[in-house]
């Protein structure tokens, strides 16, 4: 080898060398920053994650600026990382960890509202906070120690999850993810549909459909009724559909259902299962392979119990009213049937549309009711009976009809009634009459109400006859006040509690009729037992005529309005007292009694009432032969009264009885306000001014009631004359007399109809002066 060639050789490898000790004396300088760049990681949480920006970048290039500047400042870096490392290490020394209330001072003084836009950035922001000046376990030690062990200090959670429970358990910050949800609810609609059978959609409703409209009302939305399949169809924001399947969630786990079987195997009619229902705020149905048996759906035992009671009286008037005959009375001088020769004037009969100031009974269909009147003639003055003329049912010229074409004496049908008649050992026979309207109702299955009645038309009586034989139209009498009696003051004032039952096994003897081929009428004669409570009357207070009286106008329907047709009068009626609780008299005033009555009705066309009479014969029941289930609920009412017990509800009189070995179901429950009123002979009612020195008028002693059913909670008017013993001719004739007065009362003339007649009658007297002179 040449020697240019060997040293160009040797100089290369040193050069080399040389670069190699440069490097390595580089690479053993930054090697203390390189250790203190490692140490620093071990001292923090590696797996703490804070909100915000991540910090591995700045850490990464602070290292690599460290390296760069290692040459110059190692030795500085080296100084303050022993300071810091001395200060932790005498912080662990110590123990000391951070407080609660280094935990309450992150804390917002002010919670945003939930709803507005800074409740999110702040929500933010206190998270970070968090997150930055408390380590993970120093977070899940707040949550336990405040909470216990639970998910929300569970150790597998993050650092931010942390953060958010103490947020939101601990300071109770609503969460976004609530929030969103919520905002969701209130804005989005959607419809949703629950599926009802008929007996829950008649409970939802409610009465006339209240309590649905309330529940749309506080969850603001709209429910419809979808028909094929029956549900309720429900628009509004997911949160108040939420809600309405809660409320009906509820409301169906308080339905009860129960089965109940008649006291007679027949079926209530539709449209009576419907008034029923309303009546009881019950579902009821029936059965269709068992006739008499129902089924009852309410909200409790008390729904359930309202509808067996309304339900088993309604069945037994239905088959009462079919064997209750209806006589007819016309006064002479009028074709009663069509076979008699005409006379001058014939009378004709048309079907009227009635119009009650009071609620109906409950088992008429109120869809249209009728009563016959005898229409008006041009050439007659007076439509109505005139009684001077004709006797009236006193005199015994009219004609009572008991059939289609027969004609019988009302005093031997009403007596054929009782079997024990005319015997020495029975108790008297009393026969009461009650005043008030024999209406004729369609059909059970129309349900559309209308003015037009069935039998269009004015007709001869015989063909009116003929045509309700003919055709299945129901009449019922409905019992009512005549009305002139209503501006009368109420005398002799009691306060009473009636319980009415009537046997099931029909009539008195084992028959529930008894007919005879001369009077084709069959008089229904049955058992009851009555049980009367007389309460304590009221302090006494003086007498007032009825256009003061406005507490009575009121529980009667009226006003002042219908007497004097001045508003103006309603302001001088003075602030009514209040009625104080009236307890139960001692034994003495508890009547219980025991018999056999029957009931017959006579329609009058020619006058402006008809009559019911019923038929009795009865004997008083002393407290020991009651029956026990009576003597259970006197006591009870009595203690309830008294107010003895408290917390006792009003007691429920008993269904069913027993007594003899015969059942009896109760036929009304009802509160009556008894009073007494006078009537005259000039068919005027007169109480307060009547004086009983005069010989030559004869006063009628009429009984009259305001009664309440306390099982429907409807009102009726009764007024009733009575005839203490039929045997009694002069009894009998006086009793005749009483009806044709009552019968026969007629409004008086308004007020200002009087005051213009006589204006006309000055006028009068004044042109006749003028004309002497």
């Amino acid at each position: 080898m040449s020697l240019p060639l060997l040293r160009h050789t040797r100089l290369s490898q040193s050069l080399a060398a040389t670069r190699r000790l440069a490097s390595r004396s580089r690479r053993y300088s930054a090697s203390p920053v390189l250790a203190e760049a490692r140490r620093e990681p071990e001292q923090r949480d590696d797996d703490a994650q804070v909100a915000g920006p991540s910090s591995s970048q700045p850490a990464s290039s602070g290292a690599d600026t460290n390296v760069s500047q290692a040459p110059l400042k190692g030795a500085q870096k080296s100084s303050d990382f022993t300071r810091v490392q001395s200060y932790l290490a005498s912080i662990n020394a110590s123990g000391l960890e951070p407080t609660r209330e280094d935990l309450e001072r992150c804390r917002p003084l002010h919670q945003p509202s939930p709803h507005s836009p800074q409740y999110t950035e702040t929500y933010t922001t206190l998270i970070n906070n968090l997150c930055r000046s408390f380590t993970k376990e120093q977070l899940r030690k707040f949550l336990a120690e405040t909470l216990g062990m639970s998910r929300h200090s569970g150790s597998h959670r993050k650092k931010v999850e942390y953060a958010e429970s103490i947020v939101e358990q601990l300071w109770g910050w609503p969460t976004l993810k609530e929030l969103e949800k919520a905002k969701r609810d209130r804005t989005e609609v959607s419809i949703q549909t629950f599926p009802v059978s008929a007996s829950d959609l008649f409970l939802f409703l409610g009465p006339d459909g209240t309590d649905l409209l309330r529940i749309s009302k506080d969850f603001d939305v709209h429910i419809s009724l979808r028909r094929e399949p029956m549900a309720l169809q429900v628009e509004g924001s997911r949160g108040a559909l939420r809600e309405v399947a809660e409320r009906l969630l509820i409301l169906k786990k308080s339905f009860v259902e129960e089965t109940y079987d008649l006291p007679f195997p027949v079926a209530i009619p539709p449209d009576m299962v419907q008034r029923i229902s309303r009546l009881a705020s019950a579902y009821l149905e029936n059965v269709p392979s068992t006739p008499g048996k129902l089924k009852i759906v309410a909200k409790g035992e008390e729904g359930i119990s309202s509808a067996k009671r309304l339900a088993s009286r309604a069945v037994y008037e239905i088959e009462e009213s079919l064997h209750t005959p209806i006589l007819t009375y016309i006064p002479p001088g009028a074709a009663a049937t069509h076979v008699e020769q005409l006379v001058m004037f014939p009378h004709d009969y048309a079907l009227f549309p009635y119009l009650s100031p009071r609620p109906l009974p409950f088992t008429m269909n109120t869809s249209g009711t009728f009563r016959l009147r005898r229409a008006a003639q041009w050439l007659a003055a007076d439509f109505r009976e005139r009684i001077e003329h004709t006797g009236g049912l006193q005199g015994g010229k009219g004609h009572i009809l008991t059939g289609p074409e027969e004609e019988g004496n009302l005093k031997s049908v009403l007596l054929r009634g009782l079997p024990s008649a005319g015997q020495p050992d029975q108790p008297p026979i009393v026969v009461k009459a009650s005043m008030g309207h024999m209406l004729l109702t369609r059909p059970s299955g129309e349900q559309r109400a209308t003015l037009v009645p069935p039998l269009t038309g004015a007709h001869p009586f015989g063909k009116v006859r003929k045509w309700i034989a003919q055709n299945p139209v129901k009449m019922t009498f409905v019992p009512d006040l005549p009305l002139p009696l209503l501006d009368v003051s109420p005398l002799n004032q009691s306060t009473k509690h009636r319980l009415v039952y009537h046997a099931l096994g029909g009539g008195a003897d084992g028959t529930s009729r008894e007919t005879s081929p001369k009077s084709p009428a069959p008089v229904r004669r049955r058992k009851v037992i009555s049980l009367e409570v007389t309460l304590t009357k009221p302090a006494a207070a003086p007498q007032e005529p009825r256009d003061t009286m406005l507490e009575r106008d009121l529980e009667e329907g009226l006003s002042a309005l219908d007497f004097d047709g001045s508003p103006q009068t309603l302001s001088a009626y003075p602030a009514l007292p209040r009625v104080p609780q009236i307890p139960v008299l001692n034994t003495a005033g508890v009547h219980c009694w025991t018999g056999v009555e029957a009931d017959i009705n006579l329609m009058m066309p020619n006058r402006p009432m008809d009559l019911q009479f019923t038929v009795r014969s009865a004997t008083e029941l002393a407290e020991a032969r009651q029956p026990a289930e009576l003597q259970q609920y006197v006591a009870q009412l009595r203690a309830y009264l008294k107010g003895t017990d408290l917390e006792a509800d009003y007691p429920s009189p008993p269904l069913l009885i027993e007594n003899d070995g015969e059942r009896y179901i109760l036929h009304s429950n009802t509160s009556v306000r008894q009073s007494e009123e006078l009537v005259s002979d000039d068919v005027q009612p007169t109480s307060v001014d009547f004086n009983p020195a005069m010989e030559d008028v004869t006063p009628t002693r009429a009984v009259c009631e305001s009664t309440l059913d306390l099982e429907t909670s409807q009102k009726s008017m009764h007024c009733e004359v009575t005839c203490p013993d039929a045997s009694s001719e002069a009894a009998w004739t006086q009793f005749l007399r009483d009806c044709d007065r009552l019968s026969l009362l007629r409004e008086p003339p308004p007020k200002l109809y009087s005051a213009l007649q006589d204006t006309q009658q000055w006028n009068d007297r004044e042109m006749d002066g003028d004309d002497i002179l």
